[in-house]
Protein backbone atom coordinates (compact mmCIF):
# COMPACT_ATOMS: atom_id res chain seq x y z
CA UNK A 1 0.00 0.00 0.00
CA UNK A 2 1.34 3.44 -0.95
CA UNK A 3 1.83 6.08 1.73
CA UNK A 4 -0.93 8.30 0.28
CA UNK A 5 -3.42 5.42 0.30
CA UNK A 6 -2.50 4.50 3.87
CA UNK A 7 -2.86 8.10 5.04
CA UNK A 8 -6.26 8.40 3.42
CA UNK A 9 -7.37 5.27 5.23
CA UNK A 10 -5.99 6.64 8.51
CA UNK A 11 -8.10 9.79 8.06
CA UNK A 12 -11.19 7.69 7.37
CA UNK A 13 -10.59 5.73 10.59
CA UNK A 14 -10.11 8.90 12.63
CA UNK A 15 -13.31 10.44 11.24
CA UNK A 16 -15.22 7.28 12.11
CA UNK A 17 -13.74 6.63 15.56
CA UNK A 18 -12.80 10.25 16.47
CA UNK A 19 -9.34 8.99 17.37
CA UNK A 20 -6.78 6.24 16.72
CA UNK A 21 -3.82 4.61 18.48
CA UNK A 22 -0.44 4.04 16.87
CA UNK A 23 -0.47 0.44 18.08
CA UNK A 24 -3.79 -0.22 16.35
CA UNK A 25 -2.60 1.35 13.09
CA UNK A 26 0.60 -0.75 13.18
CA UNK A 27 -1.56 -3.86 13.42
CA UNK A 28 -4.07 -2.76 10.74
CA UNK A 29 -1.50 -1.75 8.13
CA UNK A 30 1.26 -4.20 9.09
CA UNK A 31 3.94 -1.49 9.13
CA UNK A 32 6.34 -0.19 11.79
CA UNK A 33 5.50 2.31 14.47
CA UNK A 34 8.00 4.72 12.93
CA UNK A 35 6.13 4.58 9.61
CA UNK A 36 2.80 5.34 11.30
CA UNK A 37 4.31 8.22 13.28
CA UNK A 38 5.65 9.72 10.04
CA UNK A 39 2.17 9.41 8.54
CA UNK A 40 0.59 11.15 11.52
CA UNK A 41 3.19 13.90 11.45
CA UNK A 42 2.55 14.56 7.75
CA UNK A 43 -1.22 14.64 8.26
CA UNK A 44 -0.89 16.95 11.26
CA UNK A 45 1.10 19.43 9.15
CA UNK A 46 -1.87 19.52 6.76
CA UNK A 47 -4.17 20.33 9.68
CA UNK A 48 -6.11 17.08 9.26
CA UNK A 49 -5.47 15.65 12.73
CA UNK A 50 -3.86 16.41 16.08
CA UNK A 51 -1.25 14.03 17.41
CA UNK A 52 -1.56 12.83 21.00
CA UNK A 53 0.59 10.60 23.18
CA UNK A 54 0.35 7.23 21.47
CA UNK A 55 -2.07 8.23 18.74
CA UNK A 56 -4.08 11.00 17.09
CA UNK A 57 -7.49 12.66 17.27
CA UNK A 58 -9.58 14.97 15.12
CA UNK A 59 -8.62 18.67 15.19
CA UNK A 60 -10.97 20.87 17.21
CA UNK A 61 -12.21 22.55 14.02
CA UNK A 62 -13.71 19.28 12.76
CA UNK A 63 -17.47 19.33 12.22
CA UNK A 64 -19.86 16.45 11.52
CA UNK A 65 -18.81 16.34 7.85
CA UNK A 66 -15.39 15.43 6.39
CA UNK A 67 -12.94 18.27 5.84
CA UNK A 68 -12.43 19.30 2.21
CA UNK A 69 -8.77 18.29 2.28
CA UNK A 70 -9.87 14.83 3.40
CA UNK A 71 -12.55 14.52 0.74
CA UNK A 72 -10.07 15.45 -1.99
CA UNK A 73 -8.15 12.28 -1.18
CA UNK A 74 -11.12 9.93 -1.09
CA UNK A 75 -12.03 7.93 -4.24
CA UNK A 76 -9.67 10.15 -6.22
CA UNK A 77 -9.52 7.98 -9.36
CA UNK A 78 -13.30 7.86 -9.57
CA UNK A 79 -13.53 11.63 -9.14
CA UNK A 80 -10.89 12.23 -11.78
CA UNK A 81 -12.77 10.00 -14.24
CA UNK A 82 -16.05 11.79 -13.50
CA UNK A 83 -14.39 15.18 -13.93
CA UNK A 84 -12.97 14.23 -17.32
CA UNK A 85 -16.32 12.92 -18.55
CA UNK A 86 -18.29 15.89 -17.21
CA UNK A 87 -15.85 18.32 -18.86
CA UNK A 88 -16.79 16.83 -22.23
CA UNK A 89 -20.24 18.37 -21.75
CA UNK A 90 -18.78 21.90 -21.65
CA UNK A 91 -18.68 23.78 -24.95
CA UNK A 92 -16.84 26.92 -26.01
CA UNK A 93 -18.89 30.08 -25.60
CA UNK A 94 -21.04 28.81 -22.75
CA UNK A 95 -21.66 30.21 -19.29
CA UNK A 96 -21.54 27.54 -16.62
CA UNK A 97 -21.63 27.23 -12.84
CA UNK A 98 -19.23 24.92 -11.01
CA UNK A 99 -20.10 24.37 -7.38
CA UNK A 100 -17.60 23.81 -4.61
CA UNK A 101 -16.65 20.17 -4.17
CA UNK A 102 -13.87 17.65 -4.54
CA UNK A 103 -15.54 16.09 -7.61
CA UNK A 104 -16.62 19.33 -9.27
CA UNK A 105 -13.03 20.54 -8.79
CA UNK A 106 -11.96 17.83 -11.22
CA UNK A 107 -14.18 19.41 -13.90
CA UNK A 108 -12.24 22.67 -13.58
CA UNK A 109 -8.98 20.81 -14.14
CA UNK A 110 -10.26 19.61 -17.53
CA UNK A 111 -11.68 22.80 -19.09
CA UNK A 112 -8.61 25.02 -19.14
CA UNK A 113 -8.35 24.83 -22.94
CA UNK A 114 -11.88 26.11 -23.62
CA UNK A 115 -12.45 29.40 -25.42
CA UNK A 116 -14.86 32.22 -24.58
CA UNK A 117 -16.08 30.28 -21.54
CA UNK A 118 -17.50 31.98 -18.46
CA UNK A 119 -17.38 30.08 -15.18
CA UNK A 120 -19.38 31.26 -12.18
CA UNK A 121 -18.36 29.53 -8.96
CA UNK A 122 -18.56 29.69 -5.18
CA UNK A 123 -15.31 27.75 -4.93
CA UNK A 124 -11.96 29.35 -4.14
CA UNK A 125 -10.29 26.14 -5.33
CA UNK A 126 -12.03 26.20 -8.72
CA UNK A 127 -11.19 29.86 -9.24
CA UNK A 128 -7.54 29.25 -8.40
CA UNK A 129 -7.38 26.26 -10.75
CA UNK A 130 -8.69 28.38 -13.65
CA UNK A 131 -6.59 31.43 -12.83
CA UNK A 132 -4.24 31.04 -15.82
CA UNK A 133 -6.76 29.59 -18.30
CA UNK A 134 -6.65 32.26 -21.03
CA UNK A 135 -9.99 31.48 -22.62
CA UNK A 136 -11.92 31.23 -19.35
CA UNK A 137 -13.42 34.15 -17.44
CA UNK A 138 -14.11 33.42 -13.78
CA UNK A 139 -16.78 35.07 -11.63
CA UNK A 140 -16.68 34.39 -7.87
CA UNK A 141 -19.95 34.75 -6.00
CA UNK A 142 -18.45 36.28 -2.89
CA UNK A 143 -19.87 35.43 0.51
CA UNK A 144 -18.76 33.90 3.79
CA UNK A 145 -15.96 31.36 3.45
CA UNK A 146 -17.03 28.09 5.01
CA UNK A 147 -13.70 26.54 5.93
CA UNK A 148 -14.92 22.95 6.18
CA UNK A 149 -15.69 22.83 2.47
CA UNK A 150 -13.86 25.94 1.17
CA UNK A 151 -17.25 27.17 -0.08
CA UNK A 152 -18.56 30.72 -0.31
CA UNK A 153 -22.00 30.73 1.32
CA UNK A 154 -24.43 33.03 3.09
CA UNK A 155 -26.66 35.98 2.08
CA UNK A 156 -24.16 37.63 -0.29
CA UNK A 157 -23.53 34.40 -2.22
CA UNK A 158 -27.27 33.73 -2.36
CA UNK A 159 -28.01 37.23 -3.69
CA UNK A 160 -25.45 36.81 -6.47
CA UNK A 161 -26.84 33.39 -7.43
CA UNK A 162 -30.32 34.87 -7.81
CA UNK A 163 -28.94 37.38 -10.34
CA UNK A 164 -27.37 34.86 -12.74
CA UNK A 165 -28.63 32.38 -15.31
CA UNK A 166 -26.23 29.84 -16.77
CA UNK A 167 -26.32 27.32 -19.60
CA UNK A 168 -25.17 24.47 -17.38
CA UNK A 169 -24.85 24.10 -13.62
CA UNK A 170 -22.59 21.38 -12.25
CA UNK A 171 -23.83 20.27 -8.85
CA UNK A 172 -21.83 18.31 -6.30
CA UNK A 173 -23.78 15.65 -4.43
CA UNK A 174 -22.98 14.56 -0.87
CA UNK A 175 -25.73 11.97 -0.56
CA UNK A 176 -28.17 10.59 -3.12
CA UNK A 177 -31.01 8.10 -2.94
CA UNK A 178 -32.62 7.70 -6.39
CA UNK A 179 -36.35 8.26 -6.26
CA UNK A 180 -36.04 10.11 -2.96
CA UNK A 181 -33.56 12.94 -3.26
CA UNK A 182 -30.19 14.56 -2.75
CA UNK A 183 -28.85 15.85 0.54
CA UNK A 184 -25.84 17.50 2.12
CA UNK A 185 -24.39 17.90 5.61
CA UNK A 186 -24.97 21.64 5.99
CA UNK A 187 -28.16 23.72 5.92
CA UNK A 188 -26.34 26.76 4.51
CA UNK A 189 -24.87 24.72 1.67
CA UNK A 190 -28.23 23.06 1.01
CA UNK A 191 -29.66 26.54 0.41
CA UNK A 192 -26.84 27.35 -2.02
CA UNK A 193 -27.48 24.12 -3.91
CA UNK A 194 -31.19 24.94 -4.23
CA UNK A 195 -30.36 28.30 -5.80
CA UNK A 196 -27.85 26.66 -8.16
CA UNK A 197 -30.61 24.37 -9.36
CA UNK A 198 -32.82 27.39 -10.06
CA UNK A 199 -30.13 29.25 -12.02
CA UNK A 200 -29.21 26.51 -14.49
CA UNK A 201 -30.96 25.80 -17.78
CA UNK A 202 -29.42 22.35 -17.53
CA UNK A 203 -28.59 20.75 -14.17
CA UNK A 204 -25.78 18.20 -14.18
CA UNK A 205 -24.97 16.30 -11.02
CA UNK A 206 -21.66 14.57 -10.32
CA UNK A 207 -21.31 11.79 -7.76
CA UNK A 208 -19.04 8.82 -7.15
CA UNK A 209 -20.34 5.46 -5.93
CA UNK A 210 -19.83 6.28 -2.24
CA UNK A 211 -22.57 8.94 -2.36
CA UNK A 212 -25.31 6.51 -3.40
CA UNK A 213 -27.65 5.16 -0.76
CA UNK A 214 -26.35 7.84 1.61
CA UNK A 215 -28.62 10.39 3.28
CA UNK A 216 -27.15 13.51 4.88
CA UNK A 217 -28.56 16.03 7.34
CA UNK A 218 -30.05 18.66 5.01
CA UNK A 219 -32.37 17.85 2.08
CA UNK A 220 -31.56 19.59 -1.21
CA UNK A 221 -33.99 18.44 -3.92
CA UNK A 222 -35.56 15.36 -5.51
CA UNK A 223 -33.28 13.51 -7.92
CA UNK A 224 -35.71 14.15 -10.78
CA UNK A 225 -34.58 17.81 -10.96
CA UNK A 226 -31.36 16.60 -12.58
CA UNK A 227 -31.16 16.64 -16.36
CA UNK A 228 -27.98 14.56 -16.29
CA UNK A 229 -25.70 12.93 -13.77
CA UNK A 230 -22.12 11.79 -14.31
CA UNK A 231 -21.10 8.81 -12.17
CA UNK A 232 -18.32 6.22 -12.06
CA UNK A 233 -18.55 2.58 -13.09
CA UNK A 234 -18.78 1.33 -9.48
CA UNK A 235 -22.31 2.70 -9.03
CA UNK A 236 -24.73 -0.28 -8.76
CA UNK A 237 -26.84 -0.83 -11.88
CA UNK A 238 -30.08 -0.67 -9.85
CA UNK A 239 -29.35 2.97 -8.94
CA UNK A 240 -28.59 3.83 -12.55
CA UNK A 241 -31.85 2.26 -13.69
CA UNK A 242 -33.82 4.08 -10.99
CA UNK A 243 -32.42 7.41 -12.14
CA UNK A 244 -33.14 6.67 -15.78
CA UNK A 245 -36.71 5.76 -14.86
CA UNK A 246 -37.02 9.26 -13.43
CA UNK A 247 -35.94 10.75 -16.76
CA UNK A 248 -32.38 11.53 -15.68
CA UNK A 249 -29.69 10.88 -18.30
CA UNK A 250 -26.95 8.86 -16.61
CA UNK A 251 -23.41 9.15 -18.00
CA UNK A 252 -20.99 6.54 -16.71
CA UNK A 253 -17.26 7.30 -16.57
CA UNK A 254 -14.49 4.72 -16.32
CA UNK A 255 -11.36 4.77 -14.20
CA UNK A 256 -9.61 2.92 -17.03
CA UNK A 257 -9.46 6.32 -18.78
CA UNK A 258 -7.22 7.72 -16.03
Amino acid sequence: MLAEERRTRILELIEKERGVKVSDLVRIFNVTGATIRRDLEALEKEGLLKRTHGGAVLPQSFSFEPLYATKKRQNLKEKMAIGMKAAELVNDGETIFIETGSTTFQIAKNIKNRHDLTVVTNSIEVARELLNARGVEVILTGGILRKETVALVGPLAERVLREFRVDKAFLGISGIIPGKGMSTASIVEAQIKKLIIEMGREIIGVADYSKFGKECFAFVAPTKVLNKIVVDDKVPLKHIEELRNEGVEVIVSSTFDI
